[in-house]
């Protein structure tokens, strides 16, 4: 029994290590309800003003797409351009980086 205890805790701890964050610079404004998601600033057919950067680590782009649309929403852009990916090969293991640029329409 004792040896179910042991890996339920190893595995809760693998589940949690896995999830990404979110890092965020930028203004925060009320938050949005719905956030439009592009993948170039050319694409984008409203006026708008860049209110900051999003980069989200984890290792599975659409995981992180999600996590930065939802955080969008907490910051009050109205749509993110993600900019690109990278791989972060400073710490032990690698991991997929995901930027974006979040976005206040401005009309």
């Amino acid at each position: 029994m004792k040896n179910y205890h042991i890996l339920f805790i190893i595995s809760l701890c693998l589940l949690l290590s896995s999830c990404g964050t979110v890092s965020y610079l930028g203004d925060k404004l009320p938050p949005t309800t719905s956030v439009d998601v592009y993948y170039s600033q050319h694409d984008v057919t409203r006026q708008f003003k860049v209110i900051g950067h999003l980069t989200c680590a984890n290792g599975d782009v659409d995981y992180d797409k999600a996590l930065l649309t939802a955080y969008a929403k907490k910051i009050g852009a109205d749509a993110i351009v993600i900019t690109g990916s990278t791989v972060d090969n400073s710490g032990k293991y690698s991991s997929n980086v995901v930027n974006a640029d979040a976005l206040k329409y401005t009309n």
